[in-house]
């Protein structure tokens, strides 16, 4: 025995410390619950708020040369009415109903305006995109070209009209098993209850 090294082990006295495996912490069950709960409630009131402020950013550029010429971006709101900000207004309290509340009318609307909000993208927006109207007559080599405030809406309606229809799904499912669960507790209380019942006696 030398140097106070054990003599049958003298290999595993040598060996350096093993570190332990770092584990990171899960985040707690509220938190979890709180995200699956607010989570999509989250989602679709951005949608919202992103179609009312896609209003006021250029959705039309048009470019001469490498300037913009005056009167050459156009906001979606100028262009359409304003007509996406009324739509993402009124999915707010939609969102809220359709998420926290499981209305299936709620999710239905929500839907039904986001499909409303990409057709007049894809209507009244989409035809334009390349229109460079007076200035294209000024000057020829004027080019339009969509800018920021289309992608945003379009971005926002498709969150709009997916969310809707999945939480319509979600919502319709969830009724279908609470009737099942209903009927099957009245079978089972059926059931029960003549078993309990005993058979008339004959005289």
């Amino acid at each position: 025995m030398q140097g106070g090294c054990d003599p049958i082990f003298p290999a595993a006295a040598r060996l350096p410390p093993v570190a332990r495996p770092i584990a990171l912490p899960r985040p707690p069950e509220a938190v979890s619950a709180a995200a699956r709960r607010y989570g999509p409630l989250v989602v679709l009131a951005l949608a919202g708020v992103t179609l009312i402020v896609a209003e006021f950013l250029t959705y039309r550029e048009i470019v001469a040369v490498t300037v913009v010429p005056e009167g050459g971006r156009t906001t979606g709101g100028s262009h359409h009415g304003y007509a996406l900000a009324l739509i993402g207004l009124v999915s707010l309290p939609m969102s809220y109903g359709a998420v926290l509340g499981g209305s299936r009318p709620a999710a239905a609307a929500l839907a039904v305006l986001g499909g409303l909000a990409l057709a007049i993208a894809a209507i009244v927006d989409l035809p334009s995109l390349n229109d460079t109207g007076l200035i294209g007559r000024t000057y020829d080599l004027a080019e339009a070209s969509p800018a920021i405030g289309f992608w945003l809406e379009i971005v926002a309606a498709a969150v709009l009209l997916a969310g809707g229809l999945l939480l319509l799904r979600r919502s319709t499912v969830a009724a279908r098993e609470r009737s099942e669960a209903r009927h099957t507790a009245r079978r089972a209380a059926a059931a029960e209850t003549e078993t309990e019942t005993p058979p008339p006696t004959e005289r």
